[in-house]
């Protein structure tokens, strides 16, 4: 994804209105989504590391977020401070 992206801070994501519908549709896409997030999951819990994940809004807009992922499934993923994404939102994760 580009870096022009805007990237806003983990405390504003309370603030999104995110898509109910899934961002992506190609099915392989969507099952190398869970794989990263799984990942990204291992790596938040085990090292405190943080990924770079890109989502998109209700309005149609694509932001980014630098974070740490404790809890990742099919529905949501969980990040520090109890904030909740919809994994359906979500477009890629740079580790």
């Amino acid at each position: 994804m580009s870096s022009a992206l805007e990237t806003i801070a983990k405390e504003k994501l309370s603030e999104i209105h995110f898509t109910k519908d899934d961002v992506l549709s190609d099915p392989a896409k969507k099952r190398l989504r869970n794989i990263y997030l799984k990942k990204a999951e291992l790596l938040g819990n085990a090292y405190k590391g943080k990924v770079k994940m890109f989502f998109k809004t209700l309005e149609g807009n694509v932001l980014c977020v630098e974070t740490t992922i404790w809890e990742a499934n099919e529905e949501y993923i969980t990040l520090k401070g109890g904030i909740n994404i919809p994994t359906k939102s979500i477009l890629e994760i740079e580790f």
